[in-house]
């Protein structure tokens, strides 16, 4: 007996608090590392999502995926980036993003983003 508690009581007590405050640690650690996240690769397919004015590039490796952009946020000079494929970028995404078309009398989503292009971003001259 341990302050008036069983053994098992207090280890499996014990146990579980450690738990507990590992998952919580373990969460900040995570949720503090989001931010920019590089990518780079040649644009594929280029789509405008006409409800959310802003376009679904498909990436290419060597990191690709799909990914949200928002035409003039570009930080350096603006190779055409939305309308033009065939053309090799790089730079950082941040989590999140949503390409928005319309469909009958309303928006919805259309791909599955990684995320949003920021305006670090880099291309090279479009054909």
């Amino acid at each position: 007996m341990i302050f008036g508690f069983t053994k098992k009581f207090v280890i499996s007590y014990l146990i579980i608090t450690f738990m507990i405050a590992g998952g919580v640690f373990a969460f900040f650690k995570y949720t503090r590392g989001l931010g920019a996240i590089p990518f780079g690769g040649m644009v594929a397919t280029s789509f405008f999502c006409n409800c959310s004015g802003n376009f679904l590039l498909t990436v290419t490796p060597p990191v690709g995926g799909q990914f949200v952009y928002y035409p003039g946020t570009q930080a350096y000079l603006n190779y055409n980036l939305g309308f033009s494929t065939g053309i090799w970028t790089m730079g950082l995404y941040s989590p999140g993003g949503v390409c928005m078309v319309y469909v009958g009398k309303g928006c919805s989503p259309f791909g599955v983003p990684l995320g949003t292009i920021t305006p670090t971003v880099g291309s090279s001259i479009g054909f």
